[in-house]
């Protein structure tokens, strides 16, 4: 009974396929017909095609990413980027204020542009410093149009700032800079014009021998991307044409027959063209490769037709009816069931959820059905009226069909590869050694606490500090100063006078640091191009200190530990080996915050640090943040005594979050000069000295 149900449903195929053959064979003009103007609305829709690519399209309009794009969009300066590099020929050289002032007017012409609701820039940072710098005026919102007052001002930012705060706005030696624009608009069509206005703005008003400007970000490599897309969409289409009618004219020793075998997969990209253009479906990265799979999947129709058609002409002497009906029974119900499974896997795909697998998959399903429609109705309808030479020709050569047939065969195979190959492409070191004293090492995590803190570090002291800062790239800022520090009961002064580079010399920034937790500590910077002394926000504890990689806190403690801000526990004792061949007999300690208010206050969620049991100096410690993740290594290096005193010459500090790393460098250290109470005010500052 199954098998006899089976047989009937292939009947019924084979029916619907002799009946298909017998309407194409008696109405073969009108059937031509039809697919003439198909082929000419698809020629017209052609030229109304809009190439155009928007990434949120992706997904689907009911999506909570799509509605929270188009919000944003709606409501704020947009999520599309677009990023002009502006560089000059010499480091610095973004300090000059005729430079800065071309950056103004470039960021500004940008603001002008449709689409274009924002933007941000080291501009913007100077024009807010000399506002606030200068009473917080709405005139003073302007660039200063001082050099070394701008050098000044990115000196004045870095007093609490990370060490990397600017890297998005310009780089280490202030030689390229970066406006970032906010679009509310993503897709190709919307977006096109900014690129190009801005790249005809660029090449007229503002490159010159010293500074350039060049388009970036996600909304440029989207133009670049897109804007041949059409063009390159149709060459590659025009070659797979090329070449399938070109093998297609060897394979049957016919160029009438390669033009046969391509006049089915024409026509279907055709229609396809007119039903993207009426659905306003664009053409795009995905929608664009739709047509090398309808052309690898498409041609396989029409060569097997052609080919069954020659065998049939054969068979029956030369009888073109008889030949063109019994094409229908045989070969038209075997390519049916190969349409349905091809058909059929790919309409998987229209109920995604993805929009361009949707569009793909509709497209691909359309173009198939019509390459298989037109194989067994315009083809026989053609072969009716006009009876080519190279089907009544096999007659005559029949003792080719066997190579033929086999030709085809190969020719099959290879079409599978390329298909199969398509649809692949579219789905598709701590090392420690021990060392134990316990005779005279401390086994109390305390006691080891207080010998740290009471190692001596003067009353005062007067020392150079060289300041070397480095980038994740590798490139350095060097800054010179000299500086003064003095214990008095319950405070702590520091100054810090600015001798090199050049552009910031005569800076100077004063703190004054309480014992009292609830007392908040004083901070004054001068600026030698204002002339003038501002008081500056008082930093947090875990604030960068002067764009280094070391907080106040770090800096305040010196060396020391805090017993009201950590909880301190022994780990073990080890010989600490360093790449300069000193080892230290050390105790490796772990410190973890009391509270996690303390952590966040200090940027720690904990810290390992080495002790040196000679002298209870730490020489090496490891912070983490709060998520547990390395944060940073600080290495003291260079110990020697200057008036008894052990001393830190060299520390070195990098920071595995963000690559940038600092050193200091002491020098010239002095601890037996007495250090003056009046060098700690207002009017030293202006003095520097």
């Amino acid at each position: 009974m199954v098998v006899l149900a089976s047989s009937n449903r292939v009947d019924r195929f084979a029916s619907v396929m002799v009946n298909l053959g017998k309407v194409t064979l008696k109405n073969s003009n009108s059937v031509i017909g039809l697919f003439l103007l198909v082929i000419l609305v698809g020629l017209l829709a052609t030229t109304r095609l809009t190439v155009d690519e928007d990434r949120i399209a992706t997904f689907h309009k009911s999506e909570a990413l799509f509605q929270a794009d188009k919000s944003i969009n709606q409501f704020f300066d947009g999520t599309y980027n677009l990023d002009i590099v502006v560089e000059a020929s010499e480091a610095e050289a973004l300090f000059e204020p005729e430079k800065l002032r071309k950056i103004e007017a470039l960021q500004d012409y940008a603001l002008s542009l449709q689409n274009v609701n924002g933007a941000n820039s080291i501009v913007d940072y100077l024009k807010q410093m000399n506002r606030s710098l200068n009473g917080g005026s709405p005139k003073d919102y302007q660039l200063p149009q001082d050099q070394a007052l701008i050098a000044q001002y990115f000196l004045i930012y870095s007093a609490s700032s990370d060490p990397t705060d600017f890297e998005e706005e310009i780089d280490y030696d202030y030689r390229v800079a970066n406006i970032r624009l906010n679009l509310n608009e993503g897709s190709y069509q919307q977006t096109k014009h900014i690129v190009e206005d801005l790249e005809t703005y660029i090449a007229e008003q503002f490159q010159g021998n010293d500074l350039s400007a060049t388009l970036s970000g996600r909304v440029t490599v989207n133009y670049h991307w897109i804007k041949d897309l059409g063009e390159s969409h149709f060459v590659g289409l025009a070659l797979s044409l090329f070449l399938v009618w070109t093998v297609s004219s060897i394979l049957f020793g016919s160029i009438t027959a390669g033009t046969f075998a391509i006049i089915p997969v024409v026509t279907s990209i055709l229609l396809v063209y007119s039903a993207m253009v009426a659905l306003g479906i664009k053409l795009g990265i995905g929608t664009s490769m739709f047509a090398s799979v309808a052309i690898g999947l498409g041609v396989d129709f029409a060569i097997h037709t052609i080919d069954r058609l020659r065998s049939l002409f054969v068979e029956n002497k030369g009888d073109w009816d008889a030949a063109l009906t019994q094409l229908y029974p045989s070969t038209g119900r075997a390519l049916f069931f190969n349409y349905l499974a091809i058909t059929l896997g790919f309409a998987v795909l229209i109920s995604s959820k993805v929009v361009p697998l949707t569009n793909f998959g509709t497209i691909v399903v359309v173009s198939v059905t019509v390459s298989f429609l037109a194989s067994l109705s315009l083809l026989p309808a053609l072969f009716n009226v006009i009876k080519p030479s190279f089907i009544s020709d096999s007659l005559n050569n029949s003792e080719q069909l066997p190579q033929l047939s086999m030709a085809r065969k190969w020719l099959r195979i290879s079409s599978f590869i390329i298909v199969t190959g398509l649809l692949g492409s579219l789905l598709i070191s701590n090392q420690s050694l021990a060392a134990e004293d316990s005779s005279v090492i401390p086994t109390d995590a305390m006691t080891i606490v207080n010998n740290i803190n009471q190692v001596d570090d003067g009353e005062h002291v007067k020392r150079n500090l060289t300041m070397t800062l480095i980038d994740k790239r590798g490139k350095t800022r060097v800054r010179e100063t000299r500086t003064f520090r003095k214990y008095y009961e319950g405070e702590k002064r520091t100054i810090l006078f600015y001798q090199r580079p050049s552009n910031v010399k005569g800076t100077a920034f004063l703190t004054l640091d309480y014992k009292q937790a609830d007392r908040d500590d004083n901070q004054w910077l001068y600026l030698p191009a204002l002339r003038k002394v501002r008081r500056i926000s008082v930093s947090d504890r875990g604030d960068y200190f002067l764009g280094t990689d070391f907080t106040y806190e770090d800096i305040k403690l010196e060396g020391k530990l805090d017993i009201e801000d950590y909880n301190f526990e022994i780990i073990k004792t080890e010989v600490l080996n360093f790449e300069d061949g000193l080892s230290y007999q050390s105790i490796k300690m772990n410190g973890i915050p009391k509270s996690r208010a303390i952590a966040k206050e200090l940027g720690y969620g904990r810290t390992e640090f080495w002790v040196d049991t000679k002298t209870w100096l730490i020489i090496k410690a490891d912070y983490w943040d709060q998520k547990g993740k390395l944060l940073k290594t600080l290495i003291n290096a260079d110990i020697r005594a200057i008036d008894d005193i052990l001393t830190r010459h060299k520390l070195t500090i990098d920071n595995h979050k963000t690559g940038h790393k600092t050193i200091f460098e002491f020098s010239e250290v002095d601890y037996q000069s007495p250090v003056k109470d009046t060098l700690f005010s207002k009017r030293a500052m202006k003095q520097g000295k």
